[in-house]
């Protein structure tokens, strides 16, 4: 990371991360299978692909299709469809070596992807896997609601205002900071206004630009260059 007047160093003593968006790429994927339904069911994609993101598939389905497609077994249809296509997923810059850089028990994932989803992604993707993995199947309520950056942080054995959380959408970011972590925003798809309107303390291009060290007391100290 290069010397620059936006660099900022704060003290966390747990990370929680976003996966689609945040860790991986799965632009490419998400949207052209929500595409794909859309021209299914005659419906505008538009809308679609501007609110899908960061927010589980069931949820996705009960906004913007039909009633006939509001379960759980249509939302797992609709993930297993996305699970063979791999081929368009790659690392977010800087994810695979931030992730390698940590403690184990200082980082966990909370994904709006179900487990038959989000874990093919990672393997593919050949990245390290946390022992706290939350998906929808953990919780009752989908971001924007908190519960699932709360949860995380329970299971780390951490209180949620005393993490980071590192999102890239809208829900993900109004989950964090109603969980009472400091967010920090990436910019895959909003930009840093954006970001910040919503509840981002900080904001980065990618996850090179994020650097992370363990202070003597065992907390962490990221430095973050918001250029």
């Amino acid at each position: 990371m290069s010397p620059t007047t936006l660099a900022t160093t704060i003290t966390a003593h747990g990370l929680i991360f976003d996966l689609d968006g945040t860790l991986i790429s799965t632009l490419e994927v998400t949207e052209k299978i929500y595409t794909q339904y859309c021209h299914k069911f005659n419906i505008d994609p538009a809308p679609v692909l501007a609110g899908c993101h960061g927010i589980p598939t069931l949820q996705v389905l009960r906004m913007f299709y039909p009633p006939s497609t509001h379960t759980i077994e249509f939302a797992n249809q609709m993930e297993h469809d996305s699970v063979i296509h791999l081929d368009g997923l790659q690392v977010i810059p800087g994810a695979d070596h931030l992730l390698r850089s940590l403690p184990d028990d200082k980082w966990s994932i909370f994904t709006s992807g179900m487990p038959m989803l989000a874990h093919p992604r990672i393997k593919h993707l050949k990245l390290p896997m946390p022992s706290v993995f939350i998906t929808p199947e953990n919780i009752t309520h989908g971001k924007p609601h908190p519960e699932g950056y709360v949860l995380a942080a329970k299971r780390m054995g951490m209180d949620p205002k005393h993490c980071v959380v590192f999102e890239d959408a809208v829900a993900g970011v109004v989950a964090g900071r109603d969980s009472g972590a400091v967010v920090i925003g990436i910019r895959t798809l909003l930009s840093d206004k954006q970001l910040k309107d919503v509840g981002a303390a900080y904001t980065v291009r990618d996850m090179t630009r994020v650097v992370v060290s363990v202070n003597p007391d065992g907390t962490l100290a990221l430095t973050i260059d918001e250029s």
